[in-house]
């Protein structure tokens, strides 16, 4: 069976680094479960000229994935998936969701829409999601 690749996709117009996003977005592939324990991530080399950035961009990505116990890595072996995810992962995962949350609400509040006018366009796209 082939292995399964993390889907990444750099937004090349965003403030965020590339290397915090592939941090975030191979992140949460583990959440989500689409990458289970064990499973190799693809090679620096190669997400790097797939995403058409410097290897070192995704060096520190995985440095960064490694350094908060979401992957391991071994000296000329891939990078797996971490046995276990971070204990800490269901707290940060909604520590970020509740940053970005504050974040957009707080820029929308300054643009002057009103409480109202946010929970009522909040609910119409919600029902969109379901």
């Amino acid at each position: 069976m082939p292995r399964p690749e993390p889907v990444v996709a750099l937004d090349t117009g965003s403030s965020i680094p590339p290397s915090v996003q592939i941090f975030e977005q191979i992140r949460a592939a583990i959440e989500r479960g689409e990458l289970s324990c064990g499973d190799a991530l693809p090679p620096v080399r190669q997400l790097a000229g797939d995403l058409s950035v410097a290897p070192n961009t995704v060096v520190r990505a995985y440095a960064d994935l490694r350094a908060e116990g979401w992957v391991t890595s071994e000296e000329r072996r891939p990078t797996r998936v971490a046995p276990r995810p971070p204990a800490r992962a269901r707290a940060s995962r909604r520590s970020a969701l509740q940053t970005a949350v504050a974040a957009f609400l707080d820029s929308l509040a300054t643009r002057g829409y009103s409480a109202e006018e946010i929970t009522a366009e909040t609910r119409s796209q919600l029902a969109h999601l379901e």
